[in-house]
């Protein structure tokens, strides 16, 4: 019995080493400043014999693309077949983006570079043993003396740690800084938090890093957890003025104001896209993540007490007005004036939950069971709440949701 009981364990272990099996990335961005673009590589280390292919997405800003092994283009797509035991597949591509509105959504004037991670990184599917999922490493091949940052702890050899709970084969996505930077960072409520901008813009490192050390903990309460670490980028024109949030990391032009006058914070709005990643399932739920976000941009500002009662319910009005000529939520993307209706209509719903649980549950509790849906629907939505709230909710029982 002994015996069978050590074979059995030896099995198990067997078993669960084989269904772990990895295979190592080296992502690798070496920019190019007289070009404006910059040399992309993805190689294939230990473990590369769990591969079978790799079907990249090469849009119009990619050229140049080669690979160790067999690749197939097929349009913007490329199917590379690596050799069993690794190899490099390699691109160049163009960092700047520009907006029709003539801004632009990454810029490299030349001695510095903000963008996404997913603007130079290509999308990719993989076909590879079953069970098997990435160990990723992001290597920033720069001029002497420039300085990087990006949404990834760091490693000791300068290196940054790519890791995605969410996918097997991690890719670098999120804001990225490059250049000529100074950056400030600091431990907020158990994350790590970097502020970067190029030197010399004017950029009030500081003053942020005073507002989130009293709001993000007041947020984390709210959500029940942070991203191990947030990299806020900014910039000054020509960058579009305005805010926009991605994985563990956001863009803030650098004259965009962290509180408006009108007591909402576009830094905060873009900062419950990170800690949340909630998103509509389709575009006619999109006010969900757009609502959420802007009440919690000044609800967190309210309740850690950067604005009084008074003022909160002045903000409410506003938006209350600004919003009263939307009959639908529903529509195809979530304007302004429906992100200020659904503001109204989340704030009513929390105070109906409140009432109905006796201060037990609010909107927090709904807004943490949404997070680990991520993609939702506006019936999911309207099912969750009334889960936590114990009931049907007179709140949603509304034309602006049918």
């Amino acid at each position: 019995m002994r015996i069978h009981a050590v074979l059995a364990l030896l099995l198990l272990c067997t078993c669960a080493t084989a269904s772990a099996q990895t295979y190592e990335l080296t992502w690798t961005l070496k920019p190019e400043p007289k070009t404006k673009s910059a040399q992309g590589s993805l190689a294939l280390g230990r473990g590369a014999s769990e591969i079978r292919e790799i079907d990249f997405h090469f849009p119009a800003a990619y050229s140049d693309i080669q690979a160790d092994g067999q690749l197939e283009r097929k349009g913007e797509r490329a199917v590379w077949t690596p050799p069993r035991r690794g190899g490099v597949i390699r691109w160049r591509v163009a960092i700047e983006q520009r907006r029709s509105d003539g801004t632009y959504r990454s810029h490299f004037p030349g001695d510095w570079a903000i963008f996404r991670g997913d603007r130079v990184f290509p999308a990719a599917s993989v076909r590879a043993t079953k069970g098997a999922q990435s160990r990723a490493r992001l290597v920033l091949d720069l001029p002497r003396g420039w300085h990087k940052d990006t949404p990834y702890l760091a490693e000791p050899d300068g290196s940054f740690r790519v890791d995605d709970p969410d996918r097997r084969f991690d890719r670098p996505v999120g804001w990225m800084a490059i250049g000529a930077i100074g950056t400030r960072r600091d431990l907020i409520a158990g994350s790590e938090i970097a502020l970067a901008a190029p030197r010399d813009e004017g950029a009030r490192r500081m003053d942020m890093l005073a507002f989130l050390s009293f709001t993000l903990p007041t947020m984390k309460d709210a959500f029940g957890t942070l991203p191990d670490k947030i990299l806020i980028v900014q910039a000054p024109d020509p960058m579009w003025r305005g805010g926009l949030s991605g994985p563990r990391s956001l863009y803030l032009h650098l004259d965009r104001p962290m509180v408006s006058e009108n007591a909402t914070s576009t830094l905060l709005h873009e900062l419950t896209h990170v800690a949340t990643r909630i998103r509509g399932a389709s575009d006619r739920d999109d006010w969900i993540a757009e609502g959420l976000a802007e009440f919690y941009g000044f609800e967190i500002l309210r309740r850690a007490g950067g604005i009084s009662d008074e003022r909160y319910q002045r903000t409410l009005a506003w938006l209350a007005d600004w919003g009263k000529d939307v009959r639908t939520l529903r529509s195809e993307g979530s304007k302004a004036e429906t992100t200020a209706r659904a503001v109204v209509l989340l704030e009513d719903l929390d105070r109906e939950i409140r009432q109905k649980t006796n201060e037990r549950k609010n909107l927090d509790d709904v807004t943490r069971r949404l997070m680990k849906v991520r993609a939702v629907s506006t019936r999911r939505f309207i099912e969750t709440a009334e889960q936590v709230a114990g009931g049907k909710l007179r709140t949603l029982d509304t034309p602006l949701l049918r």
